[in-house]
């Protein structure tokens, strides 16, 4: 996991080409006006889901755990709670892998640990590593976010 602000550019300088290139997106563009939806950055290897809802306890949600894409966390507005703990067969399958929106859910995290993003904020998963998004933080919140999708392949190829 990797955790950043967008208007700090420096601490993020030395990421592979693909995950600059989408925070660029991010720095870039109009997100409070970007619909929600899904948004094309570079077809299926690059792509941004815009997403509005209010944020829950965590107890009312389980992990996600991604084979194929690495997940930019962005938050544009308001406050959320991002859970996540280290990839590890004692994490509990609770939803089967669905290949089509690369993900299954978990019921625990090993060494789970917690991190609170505010507006402009970013945390960027891996594949395998567990996270649980979209929790309060000290209430709950209506957010807006994106999370930018990046195939898996695009850090093997620029390393």
């Amino acid at each position: 996991m990797i955790l950043g602000h967008i208007e700090q550019p420096e601490s993020y300088a030395f990421l592979p080409g693909a995950i600059k290139k989408s925070l660029d997106y991010l720095r870039a563009t109009d997100l409070q006006a970007l619909e929600l939806g899904r948004h094309e950055i570079d077809g299926d290897d690059i792509f941004a889901n815009v997403m509005a809802f209010d944020t829950v306890d965590a107890n009312e949600k389980l992990a996600e755990v991604h084979k194929e894409y690495i997940d930019i966390q962005y938050l544009i507005s308001g406050t959320e709670r991002i859970g996540f703990g280290l990839p590890s067969a004692a994490n509990q399958v609770a939803k089967e892998y669905d290949q089509t929106d690369d993900y299954y859910l978990v019921e625990g995290m090993e060494c789970e640990s917690e991190v609170n993003l505010g507006p402009d904020m970013f945390a960027i998963f891996f594949p395998e590593e567990p996270h649980k998004p979209g929790c309060r933080c000290q209430s709950r919140s209506s957010i807006k976010k994106v999370v930018v999708k990046v195939h898996k392949s695009l850090l093997a190829a620029s390393v």
